[in-house]
């Protein structure tokens, strides 16, 4: 079993937009705990240690099998806040038997790390975190969903301002998925299906009120939400546009609206809407959920750490655990 206390949590690409926002988010959350911050720029990564604090840099190199660090140094988990084709980095987690976490993976690139954890199924913990906005919008349905005794369809949508930039990973990752993935996958009629127009596309209603065209997104949170509540109509869309803050001077955040169709507990049916509004962003509302994942796989959550197993946000960390963190963080979280 890893020792949590007296091993470093290991972020590679921590230097980028999402890495260097989740290792803030971590040290706001755990102040001892002892983070390295593995990246190529190591004037980048030193400025982000001093920072934080308590934190060690080690320079990183993902084509090598040992990513080119100290053989000698300890870790309590691996978080790939980049894109590695190789899996070198799964392999380095595992082979030290600590967990791994994966944050860049669409729907359709599941499956070398599927596969992987076929033939090593003892192996340590890996999380699937391909999901947008570090899982936060699809813990959140799940966490409102508890309020309903059916649910019908679960449908996500997220607004990104033109003035918030996604950073440089998150946005050739959705860029990749855009060009060499398949069509979008939604849940629609109870059936699986890749979308094509005009399914692939819908208007959304921003939070003041405005209309916005957006587009099915091949992510991770229709695997999670489809599976989880088994409604027939599951899809998460993205659109762009300025978003309410931005119009009045605040500057950009990051909406995301959630609507599930069904019937609650205290029978009222119907077609409810709740919103997540972060007034940091996109990025910022996706470090803060690669954070909650972090400390729940360390056990540091109320929640004993795994020693084994793939899984998905929502079979590892407590959806009122996430909602809880985030308005901590100053995240809006309400029913509209």
């Amino acid at each position: 079993m890893t020792d949590t206390i007296n091993s470093s949590v290991l972020i590679l690409g921590a230097t980028g937009s999402l890495g260097s926002r989740t290792t803030r988010m971590l040290r706001k959350l755990h102040p001892d705990l002892s983070i390295t911050i593995g990246a190529r720029d190591m004037e980048k990564a030193a400025a982000l240690a001093s920072e934080v604090g308590n934190a060690t840099i080690a320079r990183l190199d993902i084509a090598a099998s040992d990513l080119g660090l100290d053989p000698g140094a300890r870790y309590s988990i691996v978080v790939t806040a980049l894109r590695d084709h190789s899996l070198n980095t799964l392999r380095y987690a595992q082979a030290r038997g600590i967990p791994y976490i994966a944050l860049s993976d669409g729907v359709f690139e599941l499956g070398p790390i599927v596969a992987h954890h076929a033939y090593h199924p003892q192996a340590s913990p890996i999380l699937l975190l391909g999901h947008s906005n570090g899982g936060s919008p699809t813990l959140a349905a799940l966490h409102f969903a508890r309020d309903f005794e059916t649910v019908e369809a679960v449908e996500i949508a997220i607004l990104f301002d033109p003035g918030d930039p996604f950073g440089a990973v998150s946005g050739k990752d959705l860029e990749r998925i855009e060009k060499i993935g398949p069509l979008p996958l939604v849940k629609e009629d109870g059936q699986w299906q890749w979308a094509r127009a005009p399914l692939s596309g819908r208007f959304i209603t921003s939070v003041d009120g405005s209309p916005h065209a957006a587009q099915a997104a091949g992510l991770q949170d229709v695997l999670s939400l489809g599976t989880a509540t088994r409604a027939a109509r599951v899809r998460i869309d993205l659109a762009v546009g300025l978003v309410a803050s931005s119009k009045e001077g605040r500057g950009p955040s990051n909406e995301v609206i959630i609507e599930i169709t069904g019937t609650q507990k205290n029978g009222t049916s119907g077609r409810f809407r709740y919103e997540l509004i972060d007034p940091e962003g996109y990025a910022a509302m996706s470090a803060r959920g690669a954070a909650v994942a972090i400390e729940t796989l360390l056990g540091l959550a109320g929640r004993d750490r795994p020693e084994k197993g793939l899984f998905l946000p929502e079979t590892l960390v407590d959806p009122a655990h996430l909602v809880k963190r985030l308005e901590g963080y100053g995240v809006t979280v309400r029913a509209a």
